[in-house]
């Protein structure tokens, strides 16, 4: 039985399927000082669901810029999105947020079918994360980094805090004990401050203190909700 997640992969493929490889005309739109004739051969001759991370990494990090057109990277896209959803996905999560090629693209003026089928998959990614028996605080962290550039914030919120996942809660103790991983645009830091300070994250807090048996650990988690109940300022990455 598909997952979700891995019918809106295939619904990635439908709706990018449109976009076609050309080797001649990905070569005219490549810098020829940058991108070599060996590395356009292995992304066009492999069928696009052998590629590899590996295989895609340089294109990933130059797309657009130096390395095809959008419509080359619109190609692409659906099997860098199912990268994703790979255990040993952690390079290509750090450079799709670091180079920032949708918004390079300017993906939100993209035709609708496309805006929405993104936007499902990081909804449904976020979700499978925070909800997966084997996920810890990187995979959240970094799976958040993507929903709130990519995907609507307030759902994402609103499923983080009905994920019942004991990790799902001990990244926000971690959190605001340490600070944030995340960057918090001005955009989005109210939002997520104020969630973060709301009863239900309290409550949701709170509920990981009572089943928790690690004193240390229990102790780290009432410090955290001291310090949401009253308030006190969260630190997020610069």
């Amino acid at each position: 039985m598909k997952t979700k997640l891995k019918e809106i992969i295939d619904q990635l493929y439908t709706v990018f399927g449109k976009y076609s490889i050309e080797v001649a005309k990905l070569r005219d739109y490549s810098c020829p000082c940058c991108v070599t004739d060996n590395e356009i051969k292995v992304i066009t001759k492999k069928p696009i669901k052998e590629l590899s991370a590996e295989d895609l990494g340089h294109f990933i990090r130059s797309a657009i810029s130096t390395f095809g057109s959008i419509e080359d990277y619109k190609h692409f896209l659906p099997r860098i999105l199912e990268l994703m959803t790979l255990e040993s996905s952690s390079d290509i999560i750090d450079d799709f947020t670091c180079f920032e090629k949708l918004n390079y693209a300017e993906w939100e003026t993209w035709p609708e079918n496309e805006i929405q089928i993104i936007e499902n998959f990081f909804t449904e990614l976020w979700n499978t994360i925070i909800n997966g028996k084997n996920s810890t605080e990187f995979m959240i962290g970094e799976c958040f980094s993507l929903i709130k550039m990519y995907g609507p914030i307030e759902p994402a919120l609103k499923k983080w805090k009905e994920s019942k996942t004991e990790i799902s809660s001990l990244y926000i103790v971690n959190g605001i004990l340490n600070g944030f991983a995340f960057r918090a645009e001005s955009k989005n830091e109210k939002i997520i401050s104020k969630w973060l300070y709301s009863k239900p994250v309290l409550d949701k807090i709170e509920k990981v203190y009572f089943n928790q048996e690690d004193k240390e650990t229990a102790n780290r988690i009432a410090i955290a909700h001291t310090i949401l109940e009253n308030k006190y300022p969260i630190t997020f990455a610069f």
